[in-house]
């Protein structure tokens, strides 16, 4: 009678032999968690970068001006009755100019824990055209270039820009 059994060398070498299939299967698996991860990242930081932005863009063009007014010579950041860490006080755009904040914070000043290893900064400067591009300028003009900043360890820093303007 023969024995069906299987011998300890038969069993070890179906185990290596489903060890060297199973390792880069699984290592795919991981590559894909790990660009999920990354994907959730990006789009966490966008969606911080897009609530901030149109928060900003909520707000008049400057403290001192009206829509038929010129624009006044005015400082960027925050003006007499307002305070830097209360963004319930800002009435203006340039009142975000220097913004920055980790974790990032809702409007009422609540740290967003979820978020506590995003930063959020924003730069507020007066722009001219100038041929196709949009430069600082050296004085107060009827545009603003927004620039919001969200950054995270993991991933690089997504940037939005948007230029209002005085009209």
């Amino acid at each position: 009678m023969k024995n069906k059994a299987f011998t300890y060398l038969e069993v070890i070498m179906a185990v290596l032999i489903l060890a060297f299939v199973l390792i880069p299967l699984l290592s795919q698996f991981y590559s894909g968690f790990q660009g999920n991860i990354t994907a959730q990242l990006v789009t966490q930081s966008i969606d911080l970068a897009n609530e901030l932005m149109e928060e900003i863009k909520s707000r008049r063009f400057d403290e001192n001006t009206y829509p038929n007014e010129p624009v006044n010579i005015a400082l960027l950041g925050i003006d007499s009755g307002e305070v830097a860490s209360n963004r319930q006080t800002f009435d203006d755009i340039d009142d975000y100019n220097g913004w920055n904040r980790n974790p990032p914070q809702s409007i009422n000043s609540a740290v967003l824990s979820d978020f506590a290893q995003f930063t959020t900064s924003v730069i507020v400067e007066y722009v001219t055209i100038s041929g196709n591009n949009w430069i600082t300028a050296s004085s107060a003009t009827n545009y603003k270039r927004i620039t919001v900043n969200v950054s995270h360890p993991k991933i690089a820093t997504r940037q939005l820009l948007t230029i209002m303007s005085h009209y």
